[in-house]
């Protein structure tokens, strides 16, 4: 399963949003995702992708939307797999 279907099946399951919604632009403001959403999703993806994403990526502005999260994990989890 690739990155953007994972992280878009366990947005839906979090959030009641349509999946038509879920592009790569979409910001997490937009999103309205709280802080346990936040952890559960930093979670996911540190047990399904090895990559790590701390709070201070979204909170500095680093990660804006999907997309930025998207090629994130992309980027860090072949660092993840080589290791």
């Amino acid at each position: 399963m690739n990155v953007e279907k994972f992280l878009c099946e366990a947005i839906l399951e979090l959030k009641d949003i349509d999946e038509s919604e879920l592009v790569p632009s979409l910001s997490f403001e937009e999103l309205a995702l709280d802080s346990l959403d936040y952890v559960e999703i930093q979670l996911l993806i540190q047990k399904r992708f090895k990559v790590a994403i701390g709070p201070e990526l979204f909170s500095t502005g680093k990660l804006k939307n999907l997309g930025d999260l998207y090629r994130h994990i992309e980027a860090n989890q072949e660092q993840a797999l080589a290791a």
